[in-house]
Parts: C-alpha cells; structure tokens; sequence
C-alpha cells in the first residue's frame, strides 16, 4: 500500500476522477489495518507530519500522508464531544470515509457569492472569539438554505468540492478518513447559526504565529490521540 501511495498523483482539476481514485484508497486504507495502523505510528518518528497535527474545538486531526505536490495528503479525524452547527466550505476539495460513530451531514445553497475577490482584511478574524464584524454574517446567513441531509454511518464516502457549504454533527469519538488535494482558495469561511457570526480559516503558511502555536497538536497530545484509536479499534 505505501508503495502504492508513493507512486499515487490525483488531479483534482479532474473532480470526478479525483473523487473516484480517493474514495477507491480510503476504501482500501479503512480494510487494510496493518498499513493505517503503520502510518498512525510513523507520525512520531516524522517531526514534519506532527508539526502539521492539530487540534480544534470539533475535532482533533492527525497528518498520516503529505504529498501535496502530487495531490494528497491524507489526514485521520477524531471528534471531540463539541458539536455546532456551523455552516462552513473548505479551501480544497476533499474526499471522506466514516470509520467509528457517525454524524448528520448538511449541505448547504447559498445564494451570492462568498468570495468577492481579495479581502486582506479578513486576516483579523479568525476565531468565534474574533467573528468578521462587518456585514458578511447577517447576509450570508439570510441567504444560506439546507437541501440536502443524510446520516453518514460507518463506510459511508462521500467527495466534496471546495465550493460547497456544508455542516457535520457529530456523535463523539467519530472518526473518518480525510483525504484532501491542494488549495484552490485563499481562505474559507465558518458561520455560527446560533450566534450569527462568522470567521475565516487561512491556510498555516498565512496565519499568525500565536495561532499555529494554539492549534498545534503536538507529541504528547498525538500520543493520547493515537491511544484512543487503538481502545475504539480504528487500527
């Protein structure tokens, strides 16, 4: 299997075929434990695969692949026991598989466009702590509309384009497969239903420093993490 990832490119300018090759490898990552297992504990013994390990309110993620340049990297996604409705889109295209737990799945229409070109200002708000105070949230929000909702269950696989908005509730200790391609968008946006805020993510490169610093998982936490994968059988 690494002999396979090592050869692997996935052109994501192709989305049908991207979708297809990625969803092909998470099937066959989640039914070969001996590799996935492999490549959760390799994490330790690569400093740069652990400097890109984060942690957030909804979920902790850990980077078991990095092969950006050739359109993939791979990363394992546990839930904490926060869960929101937040509206958001990513700044990639992706491709998940649900392994443990489960959560309620929402994509989202929204009418207007998200991205009115650069926006340097939006760099200042980048937490719920620090929400965009100009105009976005009340008029994206106004305009957001569910239309589609399903329960995506142990093996459920699904491909999403960067475009698309959409919410993940989750059961705790879910845990997926994450297999995204490049960027293809400066920022992306989360939007809180309840409080009627939102704020931009950045890709590491474009953040400020405090902030990696606050996300980052680091080797004592990854430990903690990997433990918990092996008590819920993930490898």
């Amino acid at each position: 299997m690494t002999d396979y990832l090592d050869r692997l490119t996935v052109d994501w300018n192709d989305f049908e075929a991207a979708g297809e090759v990625t969803r092909d490898l998470a099937l066959r990552l989640s039914e070969d434990k001996d590799t996935l297992r492999g490549l959760v504990y390799a994490v330790e013994q690569n400093p740069e695969l652990l400097a890109k390990c984060e942690r957030h309110q909804l979920l902790d993620y850990i980077v078991l692949y990095d092969a950006l340049d050739r359109g993939l990297r791979i990363r394992l996604h546990l839930s904490t026991d926060d869960h929101y409705d937040r509206p958001h889109d990513h700044r990639f295209s992706f491709s998940s598989r649900i392994l443990t737990g489960g959560y309620t799945h929402t994509w989202y229409h929204l009418e207007g466009d998200l991205y009115d070109g650069p926006d340097p200002e939006a760099r200042q708000y980048l937490s719920r702590h620090r929400p965009d105070p100009r105009a976005h949230a009340q008029r994206h929000l106004k305009n957001l509309t569910p239309h589609l909702t399903r329960w995506e269950s142990p093996g459920s696989t699904y491909t999403l384009h960067h475009s698309a908005i959409h919410t993940t509730f989750t059961t705790p200790d879910t845990v997926s497969l994450f297999l995204r391609g490049p960027a293809e968008k400066d920022r992306s946006v989360i939007m809180d239903k309840d409080t009627g805020v939102l704020w931009w993510r950045f890709g590491r490169q474009d953040e400020p420093e405090d902030r990696v610093r606050q996300k980052s998982m680091g080797l004592e936490a990854y430990r903690e993490i990997r433990d918990r994968l092996e008590k819920l059988e993930v490898i």
